[in-house]
């Protein structure tokens, strides 16, 4: 700061002899830039002793406020000044950056305003103005302002890059980009340019161009945070997830403390199977932000991946107490309800989710379809399509696209399902029979609540869904979902029940399972082998959940595939997929009859002799007609003591 023009003083001042204000405050303000605050407060406080109204000793010591971070202790001083010495602009300006810091915009406003009246080529006071109106959502106004900054000194990077920022707020992206631009060829070693460019690069899905910005910023300043971050979050989505992970290893060292590099790492390393590490980075995120709300929901997620329900159940409760507004944690909570067959608290939690105003109508249909499943499988046949119309009334006003593939397939079998039911009230007589399980995939709603005679006892078919549920998962070694779904189920079975365990047909498809993993990784192996060691796997699992329990245990097999189903195949691939399911019953059928449990062949009951369905049983492509169950034990029975 330099010694301002010498100001006239009142009669009143107290004077001495040898003490010369003006050559004084300018030692003090040398005192000032040098960094020696504490001699120069010390000079400051003597002035105003002798002059107590001493504007531009004021001022200095304002600023010197401002600089230690008391903008509020600021502010009175740079009013007496302005109130001695009104004409300066300086001081206007300054008062205007003390209230802006205080967050008091409306204050600030005419203080810079004040300031361009006295100076109107202020560069400073309209960038600032600029900042201000920007802050206060005023953009047209904000952009007026930086544009007359810019009539000024055209090249001006500084404002050149608020305008920028602005215009990208005002959703003016070419305009922004052009701006950004202008900047860099002002200012080219303008790291901040770079990182806002890589941000719209990146939402406009030019991740390359996206990734080469945030890498150009970190070349000028690699000890930016956000650089970082930017960098990982693009790098991710261009699937680069090991870059990414060193991204955010770099945001760690810079930042230990950092909750959402630790949540965000969590993220990829999940993404990429390594739930144990995940969970150790989503830890450190609540360690140092204990109250990070999506932080305890990907936590819960995390741990539902590895079967730990009760510990995600916890984590997405915790979650939804910090921030009840997370519609996805409690869609999460919802499935983890629904596999635990939790029904009360599962109707509580959904009933009230559906009143959530910030729920999109993707998810609040997928609820209704969950509703209709549940009520499906606990036998409340109008409920169920109480459910499914209200699903019906939502996916009128949607895109197909958004609804999701998969929940619309739930949705279809169980409105084919009640349709049958309609029309086939003979086959769901009113007595109740002592239950069969069926646990598994889809194909156990085929069945629900069935009758069904084996060695001329009545059953009634209590079905237990484990959602999207397929073989291979139940072949790992390591603990799933899938695994403790399935042990949940068969553990609060009674000894002597007879379950039946339909797991597979998910396996055998053309665009999940066995067929697109060997076409991607393992065709250097016999399609055998990897339909071999996945029923290995299931039955030993299978086994090992049941050893010590008396229960009488039926493998459905998996029906042959309609042929619509392979239609976009190669014509060369397509006698590898149909071998897929005759191999998997051949292999399955075996080791079911070697462990002493009972085959239901509906392979042979549905097949032709191409290896296809021929369609007399199939009710869709995948799923079969409930009559079929009948024809499936009377006639396609196999078990260890004798062949029909």
């Amino acid at each position: 700061m330099s010694p301002q023009k010498k100001q006239k003083h009142s009669a009143t001042v107290k004077q001495r002899p040898s003490f010369n204000i003006e050559q004084t405050l300018a030692n003090a303000i040398k005192n000032h830039q040098a960094g020696n605050l504490q001699q120069a407060e010390k000079i400051y406080k003597e002035i105003l002793s002798i002059n107590p109204n001493h504007a531009e000793t004021l001022h200095a010591q304002a600023i010197m406020a401002c600089q230690r971070g008391q903008h509020a202790a600021a502010v009175p001083l740079f009013q007496k000044a302005i109130h001695d010495d009104p004409a300066k602009a300086a001081y206007h300006y300054n008062l205007g950056n003390a209230l802006k810091d205080l967050g008091q915009f409306d204050e600030a406003v005419p203080c810079y305003e004040q300031a361009l009246f006295l100076k109107p080529d202020y560069l400073e006071a309209l960038n600032n103005l600029g900042t201000i109106l920007h802050k206060q959502g005023n953009f047209d106004q904000a952009i007026s302002s930086y544009q007359a900054t810019l009539r000024i000194k055209p090249d001006h990077a500084e404002t050149l890059y608020n305008l920028a920022i602005t215009l990208q707020s005002a959703n003016r992206l070419q305009d922004a980009v052009l701006c950004y631009q202008k900047a860099l060829t002002a200012k080219e070693d303008f790291p901040e340019v770079y990182n806002r460019l890589g941000i719209i690069f990146h939402e406009q899905g030019k991740l390359d161009a996206a990734i080469g910005c945030f890498r150009q910023a970190l070349c000028i300043d690699p000890t930016i945070v956000d650089f970082h971050v930017g960098l990982a979050t693009a790098l991710k989505d261009q699937g680069q997830l090991d870059e990414a992970i060193l991204c955010y290893q770099k945001v760690i060292e810079l930042a230990p403390e950092f909750a959402m590099a630790h949540n965000n790492m969590g993220n990829i390393v999940k993404e990429k199977g390594h739930l144990t590490e995940a969970i150790s980075s989503y830890a450190l995120a609540l360690q140092h932000f204990p109250d990070y709300a999506i932080a305890h929901g990907n936590l819960g997620d995390a741990l539902t991946q590895i079967g730990n329900f009760n510990g995600a159940m916890a984590s997405c409760r915790k979650a939804l107490e910090i921030d009840p507004n997370i519609p996805e944690v409690y869609m999460l909570l919802a499935a983890l309800l629904s596999l635990t067959r939790d029904w009360e608290q599962f109707d509580k939690l959904v009933n009230a989710t559906l009143t959530n105003q910030n729920l999109t109508e993707e998810n609040r249909n997928w609820l209704y379809i969950q509703k209709a499943l549940q009520a499906w499988l606990t036998g409340n046949f109008a409920r169920c399509i109480e459910d499914l119309q209200a699903s019906a009334s939502i996916q009128l006003q949607m895109p197909e696209d958004i609804l999701g593939t998969s929940r619309l397939s739930y949705y279809c079998l169980l409105k084919k399902m009640t349709d049958y039911r309609t029309n086939s009230l003979h086959l769901y007589p009113a007595e109740n029979h002592p239950p069969a399980y069926m646990i598994g995939d889809s194909h156990c709603l085929s069945f629900a609540n069935l009758p069904m005679h084996i060695d001329c006892n009545k059953f009634t078919v209590v079905a237990r869904l484990v959602m999207g549920g397929k073989a291979y998962h139940l072949s790992q070694k390591g603990h799933n979902r899938y695994k403790e779904a399935l042990l949940r189920n068969i553990n609060d079975i009674p000894d002597g029940s007879t379950v039946i365990l339909s797991f597979g047909e998910i396996d055998c498809r053309t665009d999940e399972g066995i067929y697109p993993a060997w076409m991607k990784k393992f065709k250097h192996l016999p399609i055998e082998q990897m339909v071999r060691e996945v029923v290995n796997g299931y039955l030993e699992f299978i086994a090992e959940a049941t050893k010590g329990r008396q229960l009488r245990l039926m493998l459905l097999g998996v029906p042959a595939p309609m042929r619509g189903t392979c239609d976009h195949l190669p014509d060369e691939n397509i006698f590898t997929y149909v071998a897929i399911p005759r191999l998997w019953n051949e292999y399955l059928q075996n080791a079911t009859i070697q462990n002493g449990w009972t085959f239901l062949d509906n392979y042979t009951l549905t097949c032709n002799e191409q290896g296809f369905s021929h369609g007399y049983y199939h009710i869709d492509a995948r799923h079969l007609y409930p009559a079929a169950l009948a024809r499936l034990i009377a006639k396609h029975t196999i078990t260890p003591h004798f062949t029909p």
